[in-house]
């Protein structure tokens, strides 16, 4: 209710006062991110989470945990299961982590789950460690360890077919860049929630983010960048030209953000960006479809059709592209050929098809990516536990997630008749 009147008050006040501003904008984002990330298989994740989390409280009486700790022991139980016998999960055990969950749901979306001790600090109960005393705890020291655990997990989930880009989303809103120490993930991270938040046309939450990575990386040339030559495929780059070729990754998305806006302002901050990615690759020789796709881009706005075609032609080998997308990447070419740029850009070369086009190649990229090997490499913390138990949360909310649907449900009832009557007598409470 809160955020609903806050988001009445934003409009009313920007219908009030003329053209939004930056600030405004920014705020709106943050309302639709919420949104973005309130839905049945992320709550049902984030319960899990919370799950193995409040299961390394010391303090049973602690009022968060006493809220959850009667919903949260099958989905315990389940995970230890799967990691014991490597089973699939059953009709029955899915029914019963679902309607777990329906009975805390409402509860599940109203807590903030960095208020337990960290994911990892679960883990290690769930292997025998003694559990957390909370009021030993450095409040300092635990925000720095819950800031990298869902920076890492938001890498982890990325690429993984059936969380994905959603789970990342939510991570990434969980994480707090400015308070992790000036490091490598830290940058990358921010990045990672500038392509996610512009994925999700959050654009002002993704300038904010990219402007800040920016200024940081401006300050920041000398840093090593072993993670961020394995995310972009740039392993023959030394630190210093994966570091310019990082500098205009962030100048490019966060002119896909403002191309993408709706003020005239932001538009032509959008070129100015573009051009400054452009400067950054031609001085690393790098060719990308990126590369071409801006560079036709900014020709074709600046009038200089003929200077497009030859950008456009490579583009349109590119194997990344659909046949339907290559078919437009050719009318824009007739086009220019016929001296109508403007009906390229106002039709088929448009901004729309420019940012399918750019969010289409970064998921080809994040696809190639092995976080997993990329962690054990560089020595991460747990690496294995985190992927084993992620694996855990994916079983989990597959198997759960289908018990949403009525029709489903039924099924389920089926399924559980043909086993025999006494199965369905356990089964009645559940629906």
């Amino acid at each position: 209710m809160k955020n609903l009147i806050l988001l009445i008050c934003i409009i009313v006040f920007t219908g009030c006062s003329g053209e939004k501003t930056d600030e405004v904008l920014l705020q709106l984002d943050k309302e639709k991110l919420k949104e973005n990330i309130n839905y049945d298989k992320i709550v049902f994740y984030k319960f899990a989470k919370i799950a193995v989390r409040s299961n390394a409280v010391l303090d049973t009486n602690m009022v968060e945990y006493q809220k959850f700790s009667s919903q949260t022991r099958n989905i315990l139980k389940t995970m230890d299961q799967l990691d014991t016998n490597k089973k699939s999960i059953s009709v029955m055990e899915a029914l019963r982590l679902y309607n777990d969950y329906r009975k805390v749901k409402k509860l599940v979306k109203n807590t903030d789950e960095d208020v337990f001790p960290s994911l990892v600090q679960g883990f290690n109960i769930m292997y025998g460690a003694p559990k957390v005393d909370m009021n030993t705890v450095d409040p300092k020291e635990k925000t720095r360890v819950q800031n990298i655990e869902h920076a890492i997990l938001s890498m982890a989930v990325l690429t993984t077919r059936d969380l994905g880009q959603p789970f990342a989303l939510y991570e990434c809103s969980k994480t707090q860049p400015e308070l992790l120490d000036d490091s490598e993930i830290k940058t990358l991270l921010e990045f990672v929630r500038g392509f996610l938040f512009f994925g999700n046309n959050l654009y002002y939450l993704s300038e904010d983010g990219l402007s800040r990575n920016i200024k940081w990386l401006d300050k920041n040339e000398t840093i090593p960048m072993p993670y961020t030559k394995a995310f972009f495929g740039w392993r023959n780059l030394s630190d210093a030209q994966a570091h310019t070729a990082f500098h205009g990754m962030n100048y490019l998305f966060r002119g896909f953000d403002r191309m993408r806006m709706e003020r005239k302002v932001d538009e032509e901050r959008s070129l100015e960006d573009f051009d400054s990615f452009v400067k950054d690759m031609n001085k690393l020789g790098l060719e990308t479809e990126l590369v071409w796709l801006v560079d036709a881009y900014l020709n074709l706005k600046r009038e200089k059709p003929e200077k497009a075609i030859p950008a456009l032609e490579k583009l349109k080998t590119s194997p990344l592209f659909s046949d339907s997308e290559r078919e437009a990447i050719q009318k824009t070419i007739d086009y220019v050929k016929d001296r109508e740029p403007d009906a390229a850009l106002k039709g088929v070369y448009d901004k729309a098809f420019m940012a399918r086009l750019a969010s289409k190649y970064m998921i080809s990229v994040l696809a190639k990516i092995n976080w997993e090997k990329v962690m054990r490499e560089n020595n991460v913390p747990h690496t294995k536990e985190i992927f084993a138990n992620i694996n855990k949360f994916k079983e989990m909310s597959n198997a759960v997630s289908q018990y949403t649907q009525p029709s489903t449900i039924e099924n389920g009832k089926k399924e559980i008749t043909k086993k025999g009557s006494e199965l369905l007598d356990k089964a009645k409470s559940l629906w």
